[in-house]
């Protein structure tokens, strides 16, 4: 990813490049910073263990794994030994949500993805709760409620957007339908250094990089799509984005100085913020009116991007990134798809518990691998560090060997 000009991806100094320590990875991008040197015709299950229902994605930090999940009415954050998959440390407490019914089989099962900075796990329950733990031996540090300040503290489909930490605070969404804040507090001690009410939050997760020299905060809200000073919380600009029953769960995409997002039954739009007087306006570079990515966020390789798109029953597309054309796309992916861009392979886990591995370099559809890398549904985003993969279906985490 391009690190000159207009835009320069702000790195986590705290984090080691080869660890998997959030929602999509190192740097937010679903790119993995270290990978294997080939991939085997099988890849080799190391350990299995149950853990809970859930769709909150898990960390590799090192020798160790982070998990959250649901069971019986408590949500269960777990530390594991990657070795062999054994808890090192275990934390609950009581988590419930009266949801809509139309989140159906999904449940109040967790659907963040804890973030681990500066010695710390934050994680946020299904109901929009707040927790710091101590990443080591799982103390908890401080806990924050926001039921003082919104009527309800959830959207209506639950809490699935994941923290951020930057420049020592973890900035996450709270409230919800048109009653809500984006909130940064204090890493160590969960003091509010900033609020930013706007509407109510949405479900994707927010990402930080640089436009014109200045750091910017992206994310979707219910009805906006929002670039925020992340040292101040002062909104830079606004895009009007409202879909239907305000599903706005895509993560945005950087790529160069150009930012991508999409939405429920909504066109692939990429813009790029440009310095205007004081503030900062979008310039539309392209847009894909055929196609819309749902709840699968999209990944970047050498001018092109990939993504899922929900038409003929869930496409995979490859779109270069200046245009928008589309090189090549290949239906039959289903719902929902997780992808992680692994040197030059482009990883698509499907939600049947299969892994595709794809050649990220051609110009057509071309798979190499196909795995079985789960018993039963896979809704949870894998982790990848090294020769390690991590995976989780509806109630199990795997560790894999790719070697």
């Amino acid at each position: 990813m391009c690190c000159r000009g207009l835009f320069a991806l702000i790195l986590l100094p705290s984090l080691a490049w080869a660890d998997w320590p959030q929602w999509r990875g190192p740097q937010r991008d679903g790119v993995a910073e270290e990978t294997p040197k080939a991939w085997p015709a099988e890849l080799k299950r190391l350990w299995k263990v149950e853990i809970g229902e859930g769709h909150s994605s898990p960390l590799l930090v090192g020798q160790r794994v982070y998990s959250q999940a649901r069971q019986g009415d408590q949500e269960i954050i777990r530390a594991h030994d990657l070795k062999d998959g054994s808890v090192l440390w275990t934390q609950k407490y009581k988590a419930s949500a009266a949801l809509d019914s139309a989140v159906g089989w999904h449940g109040q099962t967790p659907k963040s993805t804890p973030c681990l900075a500066e010695g710390r796990l934050f994680t946020l329950s299904i109901q929009g709760t707040l927790h710091a733990w101590d990443a080591q031996s799982g103390k908890m540090l401080w806990r924050q409620t926001f039921e003082k300040a919104f009527p309800k503290t959830y959207p209506i489909y639950g809490t699935a957007t994941s923290p951020i930490v930057h420049d020592g605070r973890v900035i996450v969404w709270v409230g919800s339908k048109k009653r809500g804040a984006l909130l940064a507090l204090d890493v160590k001690t969960g003091k509010q250094a900033w609020s930013l009410p706007v509407d109510g939050p949405g479900y994707s997760s927010p990402v930080i990089g640089s436009f014109a020299g200045l750091p910017q905060l992206i994310t979707q809200s219910e009805t906006l799509l929002l670039g925020v000073n992340p040292k101040t919380g002062r909104e830079l600009w606004r895009q009007a984005f409202t879909t239907g029953y305000d599903q706005n769960s895509v993560t945005p995409l950087l790529v160069g100085d150009t930012l991508v997002y999409s939405g429920y039954e909504k066109n692939v739009l990429a813009v790029r913020p440009v310095k205007a007087g004081t503030t900062f306006k979008l310039n539309e570079m392209w847009k894909l009116r055929e196609h819309s990515f749902y709840m699968s966020s999209p990944v970047h390789r050498g001018g092109v991007v990939f993504g899922h798109s929900m038409t003929e029953g869930g496409t995979l597309l490859a779109v270069d990134a200046q245009t928008g054309k589309i090189r090549w796309k290949k239906a039959g992916f289903g719902e929902y798809c997780a992808m992680i861009l692994a040197g030059e392979q482009l990883l698509v886990q499907t939600t049947e518990g299969k892994l595709k591995l794809l050649n990220a370099k051609s110009a057509e559809y071309e798979q190499l691998r196909e795995y079985t890398i789960a018993d039963d549904k896979t809704w949870a985003h894998p982790a990848l560090s090294g020769t390690r993969l991590i995976t989780k279906d509806k109630a199990h985490l795997y560790a894999w060997a790719v070697e």
